[in-house]
C-alpha cells in the first residue's frame, strides 16, 4: 500500500514511471517529499538566469542558493543548459569554503503542444544531452518536436523526469492539461507555485491545493519552483 508523506496509508496510486512500473529515478524520491512548505528554503526546482531571460547570473543565483539554505536546486532556464556548468563551480568553490551548498540537478524549461495548448514543461534531473538537443538551442522547437508526447519521449530518453510547468497559468482548464500530462506518461506536475506573484514567494491558496489533489489522485509526483527571473531567489 502506498504510504504518504506523513507515514500514513493512502489509498492513491503510487507515481508510476513510462512503462507503468514505479517511477525509479534519484530526484523522484526527493519530489515524493515535497509539501507547501518545500519551497522557497530547501527545494526550487523551477528558476532563471541571464542564460535565458533571467536576472540573476548563475554564479549569483548560486550563491543565493546556497545563503537559503537550499537542499534540491534545478534552473531551469527556458532552452538553454548553459548555466548548469557555471552554477556547479560557484557551488563547487562554496563547498571547499566549508559551505552547505544544494545538490545541483540538471534542467531546462521547454515549450510544447499538450492538449492543443502551449505549455512549458520542466526537464528534470536528467543526464544525457543527446536526446534534449532539439530543446537546447535557445528557442523553442517547430513541427513535430514542439509535441508534447515528443518532449516528454526526449526527456525520458535523457534519463530525467517530465513535469508540467504551472498547470494554471494556461488558457486550458488546468484540469485537462494534468490529465493530458498523465496520458502522455509526465512524471511530475509543479504543485506549488506563486500565481499572485507576492514580494516573497507563497504557494497560492485553493489553487494550488486543487492542483495537489488532481496529481495525487492521478498518481504524479509534486515539485515545486520560484519561476524566478528577478534578481532574488526568494521570489518570483
Amino acid at each position: 500500500m502506498p504510504v504518504s508523506v506523513e507515514g500514513m496509508p493512502s489509498s492513491r496510486p503510487s507515481p508510476r514511471a513510462p512503462d507503468g512500473g514505479p517511477v525509479s529515478h534519484p530526484l523522484a524520491e526527493v519530489l515524493a517529499t515535497i509539501d507547501r512548505h518545500s519551497c522557497p528554503g530547501r527545494c526550487n526546482f523551477h528558476c532563471h538566469t541571464t542564460c535565458s531571460d533571467g536576472s540573476l547570473t548563475p554564479e549569483d543565483l548560486a550563491v543565493q542558493a546556497a545563503d537559503l539554505g537550499l537542499e534540491h536546486l534545478a534552473i531551469t532556464d527556458h532552452h538553454s543548459h548553459q548555466a548548469y556548468s557555471l552554477a556547479q563551480q560557484t557551488l563547487a568553490t562554496l563547498q571547499q569554503q566549508g559551505r552547505a551548498v544544494p545538490k545541483l540537478w540538471r534542467g531546462v524549461e521547454i515549450s510544447a503542444v499538450l492538449n492543443t495548448c502551449l505549455v512549458h514543461v520542466l526537464a528534470l534531473g536528467y543526464g544525457a544531452e543527446a536526446p534534449l538537443m532539439p530543446y537546447l538551442q535557445g528557442e523553442a522547437a517547430c513541427g513535430e518536436d514542439l509535441q508534447a508526447s515528443v518532449v516528454v519521449t526526449a526527456i525520458h530518453g535523457a534519463g530525467g523526469l517530465a513535469c508540467l510547468a504551472h498547470p494554471a497559468r494556461y488558457r486550458m482548464d488546468f484540469r485537462r492539461l494534468i490529465q493530458a500530462a498523465r496520458q502522455l506518461q509526465f512524471d511530475a506536475v509543479e504543485t506549488w507555485y506563486d500565481y499572485d506573484m507576492l514580494p516573497r514567494w507563497r504557494p497560492s491558496p485553493l489553487i494550488c491545493d486543487e492542483v495537489d489533489q488532481l496529481r495525487q489522485d492521478l498518481g504524479l509526483l509534486a515539485s515545486c519552483g520560484t519561476d524566478t527571473h528577478s534578481t532574488n531567489l526568494g521570489s518570483r
